[in-house]
């Protein structure tokens, strides 16, 4: 089987691997680091008490007592110290006064330096690592340059010994590290295997099958969660579309199967012209039928493009609305229906005019479709505070509260039966849905089962809607 380096399950084996990789890099460089300060400290305070002690030695002779010499009271202190501690005191001027019997590859001539505040220093004579402190120090009434110096391989002994245990584990860690790395990535990514294989099963017609969830608490579970309500939302969107396209093939071959026999017995023999007009008057009120369903659809496509441009140019609403009322008063008083319109004389915004027409002539159609025989319709448009409000009102037979969150779903059908014969494809409050989204605009609906419904759209007023050209072109046209 082929490696995939690009696997997440690889990745995180690496990135595993490499952080503790350079995890223990980074300890043991600090180890070795804090070590070493750890010991060069107390060695360096090793030999301030030294100095202190030598000092005090002699300086603590009896005064009376001039028998011996400095030197001769620093070679009896030599006696009880290491071998590798080595004592040496010169003048000022550099004339030697005592230096320890004893290794003179320990003995390190002065520095070139005035050292009246003590100097320690590091330095390496014949495979030996030796540390020394310089000081002009007052000794016996005068004063005198001091030097102690000794040998610290015991300290370089005890790094080496780290660095070695280190360097000797490093690679046991490292293979360990390898070992958990590749069974935690194993791990941590099973439940996205069976989650894949499960993903891999589900086609369009088994919507109802879903993903195992992981009981563990983590992004993994809310994932799989996730996806669960997404393929319900899909269950739900693809059931709808095949109850739509089953309707909608169910009215195209209707609407066909009536012009088709209609034209055919008007052609079957010679007719009257008014017979010809009533087949023609039929055939034209299917083909209307479906232009408004071709139209529908047509809407719903644009409304998927994304990147669809809407021309933003000042329109007169209020002459809008006051236009389509006059288009569908007739429909109404075919129905015995009411239709009022109170409309404020000239009403502004900023929008794409035909969207808008369309916007409206879908809820008005929809008040008269759905209102009762000599029931009433009432439209308004006012301004309200820094909006204005467009409300259609009917007294038809209202919209239960179970279905209003999902009347604006597209195929949605609050009443299959009904909106069949009616004519409806379950896209126009949608298209309607899209159009306000599409201006910023806002909807509401309020609805009483029995009593009708009100749609209430609020468009922000913007101002400086008119330029002062479009605005003197209004005023040449009065």
């Amino acid at each position: 089987m082929k490696t995939n380096f690009r696997s997440l399950r690889i990745r995180l084996f690496l990135m595993y691997v490499l952080f503790a990789l350079a995890s223990m890099i980074c300890l043991g460089c600090f180890s070795y680091w804090y070590l070493n300060q750890a010991l060069a400290s107390s060695r360096q305070q090793t030999m301030l008490a030294r100095e202190k002690r030598v000092v005090e030695y002699v300086n603590s002779w009896p005064e009376k007592d001039a028998s011996l010499t400095m030197a001769e009271k620093l070679r009896q202190l030599s006696v009880g110290i290491a071998s590798t501690d080595i004592i040496q005191v010169y003048e000022l001027d550099g004339t030697p006064i005592y230096s320890t019997p004893g290794n003179s590859a320990f003995k390190l001539p002065w520095p070139n330096r005035s050292c009246n505040e003590r100097c320690y220093g590091l330095t390496q004579r014949d495979g030996h690592a030796i540390r020394t402190l310089n000081h002009v120090v007052e000794m016996d009434g005068h004063k005198v340059r001091l030097s102690l110096s000794g040998n610290i391989d015991e300290h370089f002994q005890i790094l080496q010994a780290v660095r070695n245990s280190y360097l000797m584990f490093c690679p046991l860690l490292l293979l360990a590290s390898l070992a958990g790395g590749y069974i935690l990535s194993n791990r941590a990514l099973e439940p996205v295997s069976r989650m894949t294989t499960e993903a891999s099963r589900i086609g369009i017609q088994d919507l109802k099958r879903r993903l195992p969830v992981p009981n563990t608490g983590d992004e993994l579970e809310v994932l799989a969660l996730s996806w669960n309500e997404l393929l319900s939302r899909l269950e739900t969107a693809v059931a709808r579309l095949t109850r739509f396209t089953g309707d909608l093939s169910h009215d195209l071959s209707t609407t066909i199967t009536i012009m088709l026999t209609t034209a055919g017995l008007a052609l079957s023999k010679r007719r009257s012209a008014d017979e010809y007009r009533s087949a023609l008057s039929k055939i034209s009120v299917e083909c209307e039928a479906t232009s408004r369903l071709l139209e529908d659809l047509l809407a719903v496509a644009r409304a998927d493009i994304v990147h669809q441009k809407i021309e933003f140019k000042p329109v007169d609403f209020a002459d809008l609305v006051r236009e389509v009322c006059q288009q569908f008063d007739a429909r109404a008083r075919v129905k015995k229906q009411n239709l009022s319109c109170d409309i404020d004389a000239e009403t502004w915004i900023s929008g794409d005019v035909s969207l808008l027409r369309r916007m409206f002539a879908i809820l008005l159609d929809n008040a008269i479709k759905y209102a009762r025989e000599s029931g009433a319709i009432r439209v308004s448009l006012a301004k309200s505070g820094g909006a204005i409000i467009l409300k259609v009102t009917d007294s038809g037979i209202g919209i239960a509260a179970e279905a209003l969150p999902k009347i604006f779903d597209r195929f949605y059908r609050v009443d299959e039966s009904r909106n069949q014969d009616e004519g409806s494809s379950g896209l126009g409050l949608s298209i309607v849905k899209w159009v306000v989204e599409a201006h910023q605009f806002s909807i509401d609906v309020h609805s009483v089962p029995g009593q009708g419904s009100v749609f209430t759209v609020s468009m922000p007023l913007t101002k400086d809607v008119l330029g002062d050209d479009h605005r003197y072109a209004i005023a040449s046209a009065r």
